[in-house]
């Protein structure tokens, strides 16, 4: 018998009781209610499913391990629920289920998901639950993505192309055999001749490293281009002056004038010029 409040309504009266489920009462439970006026009864009933869902729990024996470890990947639920680990489905409901793997770089950040069920009164319910594998490996440098052998010239910017990869992340730098000098890849520089030489790159972190030997060959700028281009700014500055010369010359000219005078009368008049051509008709006759 359920505890009961009962309340009146003028002719209706309403009962309520509040229960909780407990795991040893999964399965169909039936809930009567019964009505007694005088000598008269009547009831009426409904069933009730109670179900436990536990799960699914996803574990891994470790969730980050160094490469060529053996890790094991489990998945539980509760009785009754089915478990599919990565799609290999359990045994039976309520059997956990396992994968074992060598851990490899290509496992890093892998995820792991299990998938549970539970068939409830005819319907299926869903739950799922995903992990994330880490994978430490040594560093390692990739041959395709930094080429052996560059041809660049003198006073041009370049990228070096080689790339690492590892966890935890990689440094990565080259140094020039004979004096040391470094390049950091995948950073953009000027090149100059210092830079030419054959380069070891090194790529580590804590599980490893990898080495690449690189060679760079710097080629000059053309030495004959920079007197070409003198003789040309001197010719060029020639023919300037020359120009502004003839120019300034014939302004001179153009702008000098001839004046006569009237010796025959004593009356003061004012100078005046007279046009190149009147002047030289004159002059003829």
């Amino acid at each position: 018998m359920l505890k009961s409040q009962v309340e009146r309504h003028g002719d209706r009266i309403t009962a309520t009781a509040n229960s909780t489920a407990r795991a040893e009462q999964n399965g169909t439970q039936e809930i009567v209610c019964k009505v007694t006026l005088g000598d008269e009864s009547r009831e009426t009933r409904r069933n009730l499913t109670i179900y436990s869902f536990q799960g699914p729990i996803l574990t891994l024996s470790a969730p980050s391990v160094a490469e060529g470890t053996i890790v094991t990947v489990t998945c539980t639920a509760g009785a009754r629920v089915q478990v599919t680990l990565d799609g290999v489905p359990a045994e039976a409901p309520g059997q956990p289920v396992q994968l074992q793997l060598n851990a490899t770089e290509r496992d890093d950040r892998r995820s792991f998901i299990c998938n549970a069920t539970l068939k409830v009164d005819g319907g299926i319910l869903y739950r799922n639950e995903s992990v994330q594998l880490r994978v430490l490996y040594g560093a390692k440098i990739d041959r395709a993505k930094c080429p052996q052998n560059f041809t660049w010239e003198e006073m041009t910017t370049h990228v070096l192309e080689c790339q690492a990869w590892g966890n935890p992340d990689p440094e990565l730098q080259c140094v020039k055999q004979a004096s040391k000098v470094k390049v950091l890849a995948g950073t953009p520089f000027v090149v100059r001749l210092k830079h030419h030489g054959t380069y070891t790159c090194h790529a580590n972190n804590s599980h490893g490293k990898d080495t690449v030997t690189v060679v760079v060959n710097v080629q000059a700028r053309n030495p004959a281009v920079v007197p070409v281009l003198v003789v040309l700014a001197i010719l060029g500055l020639i023919t300037v002056s020359a120009a502004l010369l003839y120019v300034f010359v014939l302004k001179k000219h153009s702008v000098s004038d001839i004046y006569y005078v009237n010796r025959g009368s004593t009356t003061c008049l004012p100078l005046r010029s007279r046009p190149a051509d009147q002047r030289l008709g004159e002059e003829s006759s």
